[in-house]
């Protein structure tokens, strides 16, 4: 039952992280050239940004150390027969350790240009910062998305 609630969880949050992201991105990106300082609505837009990266990463590391089934499976695999065996099988690889590898990197870019970002000098470098980190922790995100077309698909919307 409790596989069942965070995987709906993290599911739906993925939109929310993906949308975050898309708009942190797009803002800095467009609010770059204005010579206006560093605004309260930029640091909550940071800091929305980077709490739904959190909020994923972590839905996801419970259900990769404790609630999955595929998980389980996934570190059983690779405990007892070794990593090539994980990465031969198509599904145990990408929810074993594309997926999760993919996540966590989106977390590490997302932290680490927020972090830069409030340490840059001006306003213009730290939306630059923000919009660059934004657009990187996507694209990192979107690859570790099931699409359907991969052939470890998952629903887009579990209900």
């Amino acid at each position: 039952m409790i596989y069942d609630i965070v995987l709906l969880v993290h599911s739906f949050t993925r939109w929310c992280v993906l949308v975050a992201c898309v708009i942190t991105a797009s803002y800095a990106f467009a609010a770059r050239p204005r010579s206006e300082g560093w605004a309260a609505g930029e640091r909550i837009l940071g800091r929305v940004f980077v709490g739904s990266v959190d909020l994923q990463v972590l839905l996801g590391l419970s259900l990769w150390f404790s609630v999955s089934p595929l998980a389980r499976v996934a570190r059983a695999v690779w405990s007892t027969q070794g990593f090539g065996a994980l990465w031969a099988q198509p599904e145990l690889r990408f929810f074993g350790v594309i997926h999760p590898s993919l996540a966590l990197l989106a977390g590490v870019v997302a932290h680490s240009g927020w972090v830069g970002a409030r340490r840059q000098p001006s306003t213009s470098t730290r939306r630059r910062w923000l919009g660059a980190s934004a657009a990187l922790a996507l694209g990192f995100l979107l690859a570790a998305v099931p699409w359907p077309f991969l052939g470890h698909e998952r629903p887009w919307f579990r209900l």
